[in-house]
């Protein structure tokens, strides 16, 4: 992988980190979740789209492919199953029961390119992917629920089943992301998904009587602060989705996924030096160690 490639999917790491922690937050007020994913899709898009036009691209309907917008029927429809699964998942259960089961996605990433890019991992490269799997599973694994008492077990799983549904989705939303960007280009490609899943989750929100809401969140005090926890969310996703998709514009998509799949140590850094939470750091340095081993076999060994 290129040095560009390998900065760009570690800022695809760090920021889903901080977006995931900021949407946790903003959840916790009750009945939002899907305006939530409406401003937040919706702010992403307006900066892809500000960057768009800025960088002076001129990419019309006429010179789009066939295969471009069957990339954007599935990349779109799988984010907003996506998205509306785990916002049901996190509501539900615990953040740090949550994460490994996203982590596991990453062996799994590795099937859909090989059939649709031919993009073949090395022996090295495979078994990178695995060690950057096994360390963020590390790192977040720290239930006993032996412990866990009845209610909050019975959540963690109930959320566990929506979660599943997400993981499941971010198997393949990369690999047809990659098809879009391969028939236009990152920011066009970036812009439309952002787009058309912010408006899904619009028409989502007419469907079920709740477009009061948006007028809430935007004209009430007592909401400025989601308000500006969505923005800041947006922004954040922008970031996140921008730099990954920069890098499978030349990178197959296991390798750069799997590199984003060392999201956990931002987050344990993020928990240690902010929430000063300094329990079980052995487990948490192990964890590093395997992941920055498993990304360093991705890097040398991918073609």
């Amino acid at each position: 992988m290129s040095i560009i490639a390998i900065i760009l999917s570690i800022f695809g790491a760090f920021f889903q980190a901080l977006g995931s922690a900021i949407k946790k937050k903003s959840l916790q007020f009750s009945g939002m979740n899907n305006i939530i994913a409406f401003f937040t899709f919706m702010v992403a898009s307006l900066i892809f789209a500000c960057a768009y036009f800025l960088t002076g691209e001129s990419l019309g309907s006429s010179n789009l492919s066939i295969r471009f917008w069957q990339a954007i029927f599935w990349s779109v429809g799988l984010n907003i199953v996506a998205v509306w699964f785990m916002f049901r998942a996190l509501d539900l259960a615990e953040f740090s029961y949550l994460m490994p089961f996203m982590t596991l996605t990453g062996i799994l990433m590795v099937v859909p390119p090989i059939f649709i890019f031919g993009e073949i991992p090395t022996l090295p490269t495979f078994f990178g992917i695995i060690l950057v799997v096994s360390g963020a599973f590390v790192m977040n694994f720290k239930r006993n629920i032996i412990k866990d008492s009845k209610i909050v077990l019975e959540k963690n799983q109930k959320g566990l089943i929506y979660f599943l549904v997400t993981a499941l989705c971010y198997v393949i939303t990369p690999t047809v992301g990659k098809m879009a960007i391969e028939e236009s280009s990152v920011l066009f490609a970036s812009l439309t998904i952002h787009l058309l899943s912010g408006l899904g989750f619009l028409i989502l929100i007419i469907f079920l009587k709740e477009s009061g809401r948006i007028k809430e969140v935007l004209i009430k005090s007592e909401l400025r602060p989601l308000l500006l926890a969505v923005i800041m969310a947006g922004f954040i996703m922008a970031v996140e989705n921008g730099s990954i998709n920069a890098a499978l514009k030349t990178e197959p998509v296991a390798s750069v996924m799997a590199i984003k799949r060392s999201m956990p140590f931002f987050a344990f850094l993020i928990g240690v030096f902010y929430f000063k939470e300094k329990s079980d750091l052995k487990k948490k340095i192990l964890a590093t160690i395997l992941m920055v081993a498993g990304a360093v076999l991705v890097t040398v060994y991918t073609k």
